[in-house]
């Protein structure tokens, strides 16, 4: 058993919030050595362990944090106050908001579980849960434009949990006296949530100037919000017949009606995707044949979401004005099942083209029906299972080396991200992870996880 406490101060913070105490402790009984335990032969080692620790963060609050500034620029704070054409006079503008009252982010992590080694230490077996539980989250919430432009601070902005279960299991095999290998897999669940926010805040509204996130207890942090999308109007029948939607028509989206009033508006959007992924998971695989070594390392992620910005730039041709038919010449492969403008428009029940399809039309000008609001179109399934490693060498052990003193000379050859099996449709379902309150958006980042190859030369000397 031991523990420690740490008193960290960050000169980030004002002097009455500057210091903060994060104490730990953690605690082990190995049962495999009692005495009750001496004629279990099949069971090797045994241990239970469990640990809680408080920890801070400061996130990457600037040093002026908790000041309000003021600056000077020709195009903000210049005013020609006498009404002469050339006598402008310097002035001030607010350029940063402080908060006085930010303090340390505190991360509370407790867990508890086992470790243990069976048959003559063939299965070594590691289950823990944990629980992350952070309160005062560092957040630079987003204001409106009457703001006046000036920066915001960062403030505490609530309570957020994570949960979840690590297991690792691994088998340790011989196959006669050459050849050894080594299994190992790995789980981890994770479920994230917002417990609480600042007393009278029920929820904080991410994204400018269109909300795609919202922070809201009960939901995961990062959760997507705007409206979801549940098909395309068929005809105009079926927009006389929907909840009444601003700008609806044939080919055009049809969302979803929250509410059940009979009305489309800001009130019907609710969370439709999660970033998150359920849980994460790995597999290793090692192994030696006289002088062959294999190595291969399997890694999936499952349970996400992505915004496929990307496929907003394809689909929505309006974002880029008299580009449309460039845009749609590129991507014509796919979009040429877009919806479109039944033929009759007269005719109540005539059917869009390409009946069916979820592509929408494709239009010259933004609304409330196409693109002119975050919706769920553009969400696709972020799942995914990728090849990370996979190696092969040999090594070189003879008398010629030594006298050269290498002990030996290992030739290998390895191949980096190999395949990846992912309903995607963007680049890489692996994204880079963003900020800690935004992130699962795809904007079309050259990808990190290229397939690499590489031949190497490893020596040892003595």
């Amino acid at each position: 058993m031991s523990g420690t406490i740490r008193r960290d101060g960050a000169s980030v913070f004002i002097p009455a919030q500057r210091y903060g105490n994060f104490p730990s402790v953690t605690a082990g009984w190995r049962i495999s050595q009692e005495s009750f335990m001496k004629n279990v032969s099949w069971l090797n080692e045994l241990k239970l362990r469990g640990g809680w620790g408080k920890l801070g963060s400061i996130s990457n609050i600037n040093p002026t944090n908790a000041y309000t500034l003021y600056g000077q620029v020709i195009n903000r704070s210049y005013y020609d106050i006498n009404g002469t054409s050339n006598s402008s006079v310097a002035g001030l503008y607010v350029s940063q908001y402080g908060n006085p009252n930010t303090t340390w982010e505190q991360d509370v992590l407790t867990n508890f579980g086992f470790d243990a080694s069976i048959l003559q230490n063939k299965i070594d077996l590691t289950i823990e849960y944990y629980k992350k539980a952070i309160s005062g989250l560092l957040f630079q919430p987003q204001v409106p434009g009457t703001n006046g432009g000036a920066a915001t601070p960062f403030k505490n902005s609530g309570n957020v949990e994570n949960t979840g279960i690590d297991l690792a299991l691994t088998y340790h095999g011989k196959i006669q006296k050459d050849f050894r290998f080594d299994v190992t897999g790995t789980f981890t669940s994770y479920n994230n949530k917002v417990v609480s926010l600042p007393l009278g805040t029920k929820y904080i509204d991410v994204g400018a100037p269109t909300v795609t996130s919202r922070i809201q207890p009960g939901h995961p942090l990062g959760a997507f919000f705007g409206y979801k999308v549940i098909g395309l109007f068929q005809n105009y029948a079926d927009v006389n017949k929907s909840p009444t939607q601003q700008n609806a028509a044939p080919g055009r989206f049809k969302y979803e009606d929250v509410d059940h009033n009979g009305i489309i508006d800001a009130n019907d959007r609710t969370f439709f995707g999660n970033p998150n992924p359920k849980f994460t998971a790995g597999l290793n695989i090692s192994a030696n044949y006289k002088n062959f070594d294999f190595y291969s390392f399997f890694y999936t992620s499952a349970g996400n979401d992505i915004i496929n910005s990307v496929k907003g730039s394809t689909d929505f041709p309006q974002g880029f004005g008299n580009q449309m038919s460039r845009n749609v010449a590129v991507n014509s492969a796919r979009l040429i099942n877009a919806s479109g403008q039944p033929t009759n428009v007269n005719d109540l029940t005539a059917q869009v083209a390409n009946p069916g399809t979820k592509i929408p039309m494709l239009e010259k000008s933004a609304n409330f029906s196409n693109s002119g609001v975050f919706n769920s179109y553009t969400m696709e399934k972020g799942s995914f299972l990728r090849c990370r490693n996979l190696t092969v060498g040999y090594t070189i052990v003879s008398g010629a080396l030594k006298r050269l003193h290498f002990d030996k000379l290992r030739v290998y050859g390895q191949v980096l991200n190999l395949f990846t099996i992912s309903k995607y449709s963007g680049l890489d379902p692996e994204l880079n992870p963003g900020s800690n309150i935004a992130f699962g958006y795809d904007g079309g980042v050259y990808p990190n996880n290229q397939k690499t190859f590489n031949l190497g030369v490893n020596v040892t000397l003595h």
